[in-house]
Parts: structure tokens; sequence; C-alpha cells
């Protein structure tokens, strides 16, 4: 117990700072860290996101602030509703597989309402129930260039 995995160390460039990360490990927070690396490979720079994304102590001049770390564990919880919520959609409604960001779009936005949404589509966009589910969850703006 109080390996880092695979996924995790590519990410530590500072290997010094690999006990930080077991100590999280040995918190419970592995789980945490997997999916924060998860997100890491969608960012431009990975190994900088993931460092600044677990820092555990606090910014200078931003003591009484929460930490970078604290930030992430919300921001893991509201993720993590995110997917239980795109995916409660996408038994609800058939979603096309190029399209599921709009459906994650929408989670995020509307939170559980976007589930309201998916079943109003269900109930009455019998023919297109996921474009009538992106016209309620996700409105265009109105053009306003033309003056």
């Amino acid at each position: 117990m109080g390996e880092i995995p695979e996924a995790i160390d590519v990410l530590i460039d500072n290997k010094m700072f690999r006990n930080k990360f077991k100590a999280l490990i040995r918190k419970g927070h592995l789980r945490d860290l997997l999916d924060l690396a998860e997100v890491a490979q969608g960012k431009d720079t990975p190994s900088h996101w993931f460092a600044r994304a677990t820092r555990t102590t606090p910014v200078p001049g931003k003591e009484g602030k929460p930490t970078h770390w604290e930030r992430s564990l919300k921001f893991l919880a509201k993720l993590r509703q995110v997917r239980r919520i795109a995916h409660e959609i996408g038994s609800r409604i058939k979603v096309p597989a190029d399209s599921m960001n709009a459906v994650f779009k929408a989670a995020w936005r509307h939170q559980q309402g976007a589930v309201r949404f998916a079943v109003t589509a269900a109930e009455v966009g019998k023919r297109h129930p996921f474009g009538l589910f992106c016209k309620l969850a996700i409105p265009r703006q109105a053009d306003t260039s033309a003056a």
C-alpha cells in the first residue's frame, strides 16, 4: 500500500513530491487523484495543471482561502454528479455518440434540471427527442451582431 499508480506518477514532474502523493493515497484520496489525472490529460500541460490542482498548501497571500486541493475536491464532487446526471439522461433519451458533450454541457449548467428536460423531450419529442432536449437545455443566443 502507498505505491503511486503509473497514471499519477507520470504527471509528477518533481519526483521529490512523491511523498505528498503517497500521503494523500494513505488518506484515501487515490480515486480523487486518478480522476484528476484523467482530467489533466485533456489540458495543454497536464503535469503543470495536475501539480496546481493537487497543491495542498495555501498560496502566499491567500492563507484564508481554500487551497487548490480543497477546490479540486469540490470540483471532483460536482464532476461526479454531472457524470451521473449525464448517464441518467442517456438512459432516458437516445444520445448520438458524437453529441455527449452537449449532454455534459447541459448537465453542468442545469444539474437536475437537465434530467427534467430529458423527461420532457422523451415524452413530447417522439421523433427527435435529442433535438428537443438540446433546444430546451442549450438555448441559442440571439444574434446581436445585426444592427
